[in-house]
């Protein structure tokens, strides 16, 4: 699939089960994939960064166009500022962002890797609290 037209990644059901109401464990353990924004004709609205855009826009951080974001971390997006710059944007909880260094390549690679790291840690059976 293009970029142009979205991106969703998520481990298989059969290797990270989807957490249920009520499941417990390590925050890491809920962020079972991520998402690229694109456009596209007949895009889901999900994945549609026109529609990302303008949630953040509306809820006014104006100075950002999303791009990135992981499944199971609402809070946090990645985005380009006013200058083209990355940054990581806490826009529920704090509105703070945090630069981020690298091409939009090297972002996604990155989040790649973490979500394998993530991954190979779940089918250790790590991040189960009691």
């Amino acid at each position: 699939m293009s970029l142009l037209g979205g991106l969703y990644m998520e481990v298989r059901e059969e290797r990270w089960p989807r957490a249920k109401q009520y499941d417990v464990g390590s925050f890491w353990s809920f962020c079972r994939g991520i998402i690229v924004y694109g456009i596209a004709n007949e895009i889901p609205e999900f994945l549609d960064i026109r529609v990302k855009t303008k949630e953040l826009h509306n809820e006014g951080f104006t100075d950002f166009i999303p791009f990135l974001s992981i499944v199971g971390n609402g809070d946090k997006i990645f985005c380009f500022d006013n200058n083209s710059k990355i940054v990581l944007l806490d826009y529920y909880m704090t509105g703070e962002v945090t630069p981020i260094d690298g091409t939009f390549s090297d972002c996604l690679m990155r989040q790649i890797e973490e979500l394998e790291e993530r991954k190979n840690m779940k089918i250790r059976g790590e991040g189960k609290t009691n």
